[in-house]
């Protein structure tokens, strides 16, 4: 079969690899739709989670099933199922899983879903409706993980929201953030489109972050108190600081982006103490599916998904990515 594997440093590449066939207690899904995500990139270009080449990308996909490894129980799924794969699969038994932290699980079988077919454990499917459309639903994964931010930040109804960086996590993100109830949603990026996308999605203000009156603009928002909350997701090392700076007492900066692994935030406590205001980062869990799968109806999908490519394609839809035009490309596998 064909999958697009992350070869060397830098490098990518669609292999002919033997077609997986499941183990037992797993099973086999032939992928349709996989999403592309900045974390993809970051495995190739920063060595991200320490990957050896050559590795399978992929874990923001769609799929049916084709075969069951012998499984003890597959939860009810059946043969044909369309479902949902989730970006891993905790063993459920370790001291982490047991806590309920799923995401520090250090037995996780990491989804790869870049290629015709994946095999993957039962808890790490989840079944849709035979009509849905599964291009949305591979909107499922990077859901999951924006909806663990918004719990972790304690959003309150009417709370004033920034978010800086508006590509793929953080478009859905802002989807969420105006159906949860934010009230004075303000939304940052460089790049004209994406601030149109933003009003689109429900922001109320867009700004350019660099804009010479950015921060006194960012003041005018809030009245000079600040944001409840503050969302960061574009990666950028200079937007984690704007964060920090730009709470309002009892804010929180919910540092949701993936940054280099050598960046050291500077960070005031004396001001962060004055404030009583929070620093957050965020993960994952695999527990937030059955939430989002009845969320993902009421998203905007549409607008959210900006291109949709063949797996022939991956190396066009790898550069178009960094190009940062679309929120989210996705590959038909």
């Amino acid at each position: 079969m064909k999958a697009l594997a992350y070869v060397e440093p830098n490098k990518i590449d669609l292999l002919d690899v033997p077609e997986p066939n499941p183990e037992k207690g797993l099973i086999k899904v032939k992928i349709n739709y996989c999403a592309l995500c900045a974390t993809d990139i970051h495995i190739v270009t920063q060595n991200l989670y320490n990957r050896k080449p050559p590795y399978i990308l992929g874990h923001e996909a769609t799929g049916s099933i084709v075969e069951f490894g012998n499984c003890a129980d597959t939860g009810g799924l059946r043969l044909g199922d369309k479902v949902v794969l989730s970006s891993m699969t905790p063993c459920g038994l370790c001291d982490a899983c047991r806590r309920g932290d799923d995401c520090f699980c250090r037995h996780a079988l990491v989804t790869q879903a870049f290629a015709e077919y994946a095999v993957v454990r039962p808890n790490a499917l989840f079944r849709i409706p035979d009509e849905a459309d599964e291009l949305h639903y591979c909107l499922a994964e990077p859901c999951a993980s924006a909806m663990r931010g918004i719990d972790l930040s304690d959003l309150r109804l009417g709370d004033t929201v920034a978010i800086s960086g508006v590509g793929g996590i953080g478009s859905i993100i802002l989807n969420m953030l105006y159906m949860r109830g934010a009230a004075c949603i303000t939304a940052i990026d460089p790049i004209p489109q994406k601030r149109e996308l933003a009003k689109q999605l429900g922001a109320g203000h867009v700004l350019d972050p660099f804009d010479n009156d950015f921060q006194a603009k960012m003041k005018e928002i809030t009245g000079g108190r600040g944001f409840d909350v503050f969302f960061e997701v574009s990666g950028s090392p200079k937007a984690a600081a704007v964060t920090l700076k730009n709470l309002a007492p009892k804010g929180r900066a919910m540092l949701f982006a993936v940054y280099p692994q050598d960046f050291e935030l500077s960070v005031n406590l004396y001001r962060m103490y004055l404030k009583e205001a929070r620093i957050q980062t965020v993960f994952t869990t695999i527990y937030n599916y059955p939430r989002v799968l009845q969320l993902i109806p009421r998203m905007q999908a549409d607008k959210l998904i900006g291109k949709v490519m063949p797996l022939s394609q991956a190396h066009e839809a790898f550069e178009l990515f960094k190009k940062s035009v679309f929120p989210k490309i996705v590959l038909k596998c």
